[in-house]
């Protein structure tokens, strides 16, 4: 009887440590913080293959502080994803998009709204 409720007492105490360690693993104090990350949209005039797109995110990434680059030929457009707390620079990401031979119509990010080229 001793040796049973022994046995019970320790399944009892391994399930609460369990369910006490999956607790812990999924709350904030476990979970690493995610990196902020801004998103800037250039619209392109014309973004019609992919090899033009490729060139696009290829000039874009160049741009200090860029993480990411994706482009969309349907929408015509280049969503630029910053690395950590980086500010980019609306004029060096509309200078990109021209180096790579296209025209920017418009850029939305957190600079604000550009449809002509951006001063700085």
């Amino acid at each position: 009887m001793l040796e049973r409720n022994l046995k019970m007492y320790r399944t009892s105490l391994c399930l609460a440590l369990t369910l006490a360690l999956a607790a812990c693993m999924t709350s904030q104090v476990w979970a690493t913080p995610a990196a902020s990350k801004t998103e800037t949209t250039l619209t392109l005039k014309v973004l019609d293959c992919e090899s033009c797109a490729k060139k696009v995110a290829a000039k874009l990434s160049e741009v200090r502080g860029v993480s990411d680059v994706k482009t969309d030929i349907k929408s015509k457009t280049a969503i630029v994803v910053t690395k950590g707390d980086a500010t980019l620079s609306p004029l060096q990401l509309w200078e990109a998009v021209e180096k790579a031979g296209k025209v920017p119509v418009k850029l939305e990010g957190p600079s604000g709204t550009f449809t002509s080229k951006p001063k700085k």
